[in-house]
């Protein structure tokens, strides 16, 4: 068979055997690092079988290092990169079996913490979250936290320390006309200063921007504070109310020290005698109460017909109901039985239907041994 018929073939499967082992570079290779987090993300269209992603790593303090992605994922985490010592060098290969890609970008991505360093790239820190407070007397008072307690995990070890390193730092006034720098070094918990500022603005704004450990630590962007307004006086509300309260317990006083003396019955109020709450109302005798305990006749009926008795005997000279001395007890006593048997007798006794008031009433005597002594009829 002639060679020449095969040609056409032979060449397709060079063709493709070389298109085989050319891969793809990937595309669009970017770096974020920030806050001591570092992440390489990448692009790449067709993912084949057996299709890999090395990240190669540089540095000036050390041995290049490696580091393999497998499809889907298309990105790196690299934040042990971020020793402030060292300058970094990194890129990204495709890689199919023996076959690779030209590495990505071709110069490599340059980057470092250090914040006075060569490489066009310069990582840094945010700074806590910084409060401006615009002061009475023309002045801004700005305080943060130091920012060596949120970052000095993901420091290199032999830079941790426990206490507070130096953290120097300048503020910025945003001025429409020239630039204002205030600088100041921290070694506390918190971090403060004040200065004057132009009456003039409406607002005051300010960056920061510091360094820590040779990184740099600054604002996002400028914070600004309100002017400053004079906090409402509650003084003049204070002596209103007191005035109000005094002038209305004169007027009450008054008021009633007027009734008293137009009014003697008028009667004090309770809440002014409350000085006088448990004394006695006598002037320094105690009165004793005493009971006396109410007698009730046994017998209504009785104690009728004795009013009516009381009210129909006239009362009359002593001399009349005397009665003579050494009267004997049997005389006596028939005395008391004909009284008993005259008031037994009921309506007869109290109308008075026996009596004669012109014969007077003769009673048997016993004898005696005292003169008898001619009676007064009135």
């Amino acid at each position: 068979m002639d060679l020449a018929t095969f040609h056409p073939v032979i060449l397709l499967l060079a063709l493709v055997h070389v298109v085989l082992a050319l891969v793809e570079p990937p595309a669009n290779v970017t770096l974020e690092c920030h806050n001591m987090h570092n992440v390489l993300r990448w692009d790449y269209d067709q993912l084949v079988p057996g299709l890999r992603f090395r990240v190669n790593i540089g540095s000036t303090g050390g041995s290049p290092v490696v580091r393999w992605v497998d499809p889907p994922a298309k990105q790196a985490d690299v934040s042990f990169l971020s020793d402030p010592r060292n300058e970094y060098r990194i890129s990204v290969t495709a890689v199919i079996g023996k076959n690779e890609s030209d590495s990505a970008p071709p110069d490599s991505i340059e980057f470092s913490y250090f914040k006075d360093a060569l490489c066009e790239r310069k990582c840094s820190l945010d700074l806590p979250s910084v409060n401006v407070t615009t002061l009475h007397d023309g002045k801004i008072l700005i305080h943060f936290k130091h920012p060596w307690p949120l970052y000095k995990t993901n420091m290199p070890s032999s830079q941790i320390s426990k206490e507070l390193p130096v953290f120097g730092y300048m503020v910025e006034v945003v001025h429409h006309q020239k630039e204002i720098h205030h600088s100041s070094v921290c070694e506390e918990s918190v971090c403060e200063m004040n200065f004057t500022v132009a009456a003039s603005q409406e607002k005051h704004c300010v960056t920061v921007e510091g360094e820590l450990k040779k990184v740099l630590v600054k604002t996002l962007r400028p914070v600004c504070a309100a002017p400053y307004k004079e906090p409402p006086s509650y003084l003049v509300h204070m002596w209103v109310v007191g005035v109000l309260l005094i002038s209305s317990a004169v007027a009450f006083v008054l008021f009633m020290v007027y009734r008293k003396k137009t009014n003697a019955a008028t009667s004090i109020p309770n809440f002014f005698k409350f000085a006088a709450k448990g004394m006695p109302e006598s002037k320094g005798y105690l009165q004793e109460k005493i009971f006396v305990p109410e007698v009730v006749p046994c017998s209504p009926t009785l104690m009728d017909e004795e009013k009516d008795v009381t009210s129909f005997i006239n009362p009359c000279d002593d001399s009349v109901l005397r009665m003579r001395c050494g009267v004997s007890a049997e005389a006596d006593k028939g005395l008391s039985d004909s009284v008993e048997v005259a008031t037994d007798e009921g309506s007869g006794y109290t109308q008075g239907r026996d009596l004669e008031p012109d014969e007077p009433l003769e009673v048997a005597e016993a004898p005696s041994g005292y003169e008898k002594r001619a009676g007064v009829v009135s």
